[in-house]
């Protein structure tokens, strides 16, 4: 079997255990969303920090968190024209724009891993970290926007940013690296063993969440081009403009392509947004995916 394959493969199956655990009802929704803050809160902070300490850190490195608010804008001005030749209600216009701007980098992680070991996984983070940036800031206020509430509620975007382990784990792997403190063994293999279930616990947790809805299946499916498709072309673009080494390029391109975040159904419903077409274009996207992003690795290999 192809050595691509061979690492691949065994990363979609946890997802498909995923979506048949729910089916027989062994698992809930419920519980893939404990799993992911499981992830979220422990499994990720210790992968990113082994992963920081692990690696050289370069120049080019730090400029990564920079590159996600560039899709976004160029997938914003596509859903902007997508709107203009077919409008929506507003909650529904609401949806068309964060589900083509929130880019689901948690679904493209273990591909990542699994691809490009340590030094792919740490570039795969820093975009994460630039994109939930982007995530709770400039998306957020145009679901807010297109919502029922009037005004933007600061408290909420600066706790997602307080309660962002990763985002610490990276800071204090940068501290610990420039300044070559030890780590001791004992914290050392804690954290390898806290790491380890990252992976799979990931893509388990998105098969539990999968949940596939219908309405308006063309329209969204033409969300689902503006997050996948231009996000593709926009990772394409900035490759060829920045001098990035090949391994950053390959990161940034998959990175860009990833599929709808699960993020347009949190904001959906906390803003009163059309959460049924965010369920069908969210199950549509990472359906896609499944494919779209194992293709996009093995062109890339």
């Amino acid at each position: 079997m192809n050595p691509f394959f061979s690492k691949i493969i065994p990363v979609i199956c946890f997802f498909v255990l995923g979506v048949v655990f729910r089916g027989v009802k062994l698992f809930s929704a419920s519980d893939g969303h404990f799993l992911l803050k499981l992830v979220f809160y422990l499994f990720l902070p210790a992968l990113t920090f082994l992963s920081v300490t692990q690696t050289e850190i370069t120049r080019s490195l730090m400029i990564i968190p920079l590159i996600p608010i560039l899709p976004v804008l160029f997938n914003f001005l596509l859903a902007s024209i997508f709107l203009k030749f077919f409008p929506q209600a507003k909650s529904t216009a609401g949806i068309v724009f964060i589900a083509g701007m929130i880019m689901n980098t948690g679904f493209t992680l273990p591909f990542f891993e699994a691809a490009y070991g340590m030094e792919g996984f740490l570039r795969a983070i820093m975009f994460d970290i630039g994109n939930l940036f982007v995530i709770f800031t400039i998306i957020y206020y145009i679901a807010v926007k297109h919502g029922d509430n009037k005004s933007i509620s600061k408290k909420l975007i600066i706790k997602k940013f307080i309660y962002m382990p990763p985002l610490w784990a990276f800071l204090v792997g940068i501290i610990v690296k420039l300044c070559d403190f030890k780590v001791s063994a004992l914290v050392t293999d804690f954290l390898n063993y806290a790491s380890e279930p990252t992976i799979p616990v990931i893509m388990l947790a998105l098969g539990l969440l999968f949940h596939p809805r219908i309405k308006n299946l063309p329209k969204a499916l033409c969300v689902v081009s503006i997050r996948m498709i231009g996000g593709l072309i926009t990772g394409l673009i900035i490759v060829n403009i920045f001098p990035f080494d090949d391994l950053s390029k390959k990161i940034i391109i998959a990175s860009c392509a990833a599929p709808v975040g699960y993020n347009t159904l949190i904001f959906a419903a906390l803003e009163n947004l059309d959460e049924q077409f965010a369920a069908t274009v969210v199950s549509a996207s990472i359906l896609i995916g499944i494919i779209y992003i194992p293709v996009i690795f093995l062109f890339l290999s």
